[in-house]
């Protein structure tokens, strides 16, 4: 009896297969970093949109101490951030009048339009924000000194 093709049965992978084998794990491999890499870019635009937004709340708070009627520019150093501002008045200055009745005007009140700007080594975030300003009147005096 002589041994044909049928009598013989092939056993593990072929030369081909395992070429084949290769390219869809290369393939996967090459997805798998490009997807990787995707997340980190998205993971770090994040980071950097977060960092934006915590400077500006940190400006949000130190503004409320400013008085643009005494420093209408200037810049001031907050964490890593650099904050600097230019103001402008928006209306006319106007006298008021201080609670409890006064009858002479105590301040001069402005409203001022700040330009903002927060700095730090790669990135800055700019915004616009109208808050008050005032100035205490000379020669003014309580009613009542105590």
């Amino acid at each position: 009896m002589s041994r044909g093709r049928q009598g013989l049965q092939q056993r593990g992978f072929g030369l081909l297969e395992a070429v084949v084998a290769m390219a869809l794990l290369g393939t996967a491999g090459l997805m798998l970093f490009a997807w990787i890499q995707s997340s980190y870019d998205t993971a770090n635009r994040l980071r950097a949109t977060q960092d934006r937004a915590q400077a500006r709340l940190e400006a949000q708070a130190w503004l409320m101490h400013l008085n643009p009627a005494k420093e209408p520019e200037g810049e001031v150093q907050l964490g890593r951030w650099t904050l600097q501002w230019r103001s402008s008045l928006v209306e006319p200055m106007r006298l008021e009048n201080d609670y409890g009745g006064a009858l002479s005007p105590r301040w001069a009140l402005g409203l001022y339009e700040v330009r903002l700007e927060a700095k730090t080594a790669g990135d800055a975030v700019q915004w616009r924000q109208r808050i008050v300003g005032w100035q205490p009147l000379r020669g003014w005096a309580p009613a009542n000194p105590s």
